[in-house]
């Protein structure tokens, strides 16, 4: 089957290659892949990032769906034709801190799928029994409402869930600012709206522009591109002086958060989803000077999945939207490119025989 491989930690090292159909043991789940969605960190991998997480020669993609194509003869929750998405959990030692108190996305040998063992930018995907018992949460059925499609980038969608209204806490009639309006920033838009917020500010750079529009129809209620205005004399207008109760960095850069301090207000939130290995590079007086509380963002959490499905459901998040171009896996390089260029928001690949 063919597969987007990569072979080596370099920039550029990634491929389509011919790769077996992974063999199941009898506790383990075979997928096969109906939809896979393309990350930011899928180009981070390709670019050469992100080694720390990567195993190569592994099979990418994180976020997918599919059908139960075999079961083990040891399974009797799961069966043959049910549709199924990966919260792409491969491995966890079931017995760390983290394990013990079901924060298994943290554990610290914990394996993805799609960059540290095989994952859906193929046809075929296997789901260890092992990690089945351990984590139960790491495969859920597909409401029947849903797309394949709309359930392969259910991370993204459970991870602005998480961030905004788990880690943020906002509270009905509190102001929000997102930076970055990639996926990640648009369902956090969206899940700042259904929280209740009064005032949603999406902030990005130049090549946000064209996503600005999406970003309102989404629930921004403004858009601020930082290259032209200034950020924090604009906020204060849309705010009346007081400030942001939560900002969520869903882009990464370290000035993120040096910009983020000045707009949000005292006692305020600020939630860290983005990735980015530069220093921070300056004070964090202002942060103790006005009380701010920063929290680092990792992941989802079965509150956050179940939820999220039950807002889909009643039509509170639109996932389509975000979906803007379909595109099959041997166009993997293609698609890598108009992520990078921000020509599209989120790429499904289709698997191929």
């Amino acid at each position: 089957m063919k597969a987007v491989v990569k072979y080596g930690y370099g920039k550029g090292e990634t491929e389509i290659r011919e790769v077996p159909v992974p063999q199941i043991g009898d506790d383990d789940i075979l997928i096969e892949v109906k939809a896979a969605g393309v990350c930011g960190s899928d180009i981070g991998f390709d670019n050469g990032g992100h080694e720390d997480l990567l195993n190569c020669p592994v099979v990418l993609g994180h976020e997918f769906s599919g059908v139960i194509a075999a079961v083990g003869k040891n399974v009797t929750d799961w069966k043959v034709g049910e549709r199924v998405v990966s919260d792409n959990t491969g491995k966890v030692c079931g017995k760390c801190y983290s394990c013990e108190t079901k924060a298994y996305l943290v554990c610290p040998e914990r394996l993805g799928l799609g960059y540290g063992m095989d994952g859906g930018f193929t046809k075929y995907v296997k789901i260890y029994g092992e990690t089945l018992r351990t984590f139960p949460g790491s495969l859920f059925r597909i409401p029947d409402c849903m797309s394949f499609e709309e359930a392969a980038i259910m991370d993204p969608v459970c991870n602005s869930y998480r961030a905004v209204v788990q880690d943020g806490g906002i509270l009905p009639g509190e102001f929000v600012a997102v930076y970055g309006m990639g996926p990640i920033g648009l369902f956090a838009i969206q899940a700042a709206r259904v929280a209740g917020a009064a005032k949603i500010i999406a902030i990005g750079l130049e090549g946000d522009k064209s996503r600005a529009e999406l970003a309102k129809k989404l629930g921004a209620t403004h858009v601020i591109i930082r290259d032209e205005e200034d950020l924090v004399a604009k906020t204060m207008e849309i705010t009346g002086g007081e400030g942001v109760a939560l900002a969520v960095d869903a882009a990464g850069p370290a000035n993120v958060l040096q910009s983020a301090v000045d707009i949000i207000r005292a006692h305020g939130k600020f939630v860290k989803i983005g990735y980015e290995d530069m220093p921070l590079g300056f004070s964090l007086d202002c942060v103790v000077n006005k009380a701010i509380h920063i929290k680092g963002h990792y992941g989802y959490d079965w509150v956050s999945w179940k939820n999220s499905f039950n807002l889909i459901e009643a039509g509170l998040i639109d996932v389509k939207s975000v979906i803007t171009h379909t595109m099959k896996l041997s166009e993997f390089r293609k698609a890598f490119d108009m992520v990078r260029s921000h020509e599209a928001v989120k790429i499904i690949l289709y698997p191929e025989d």
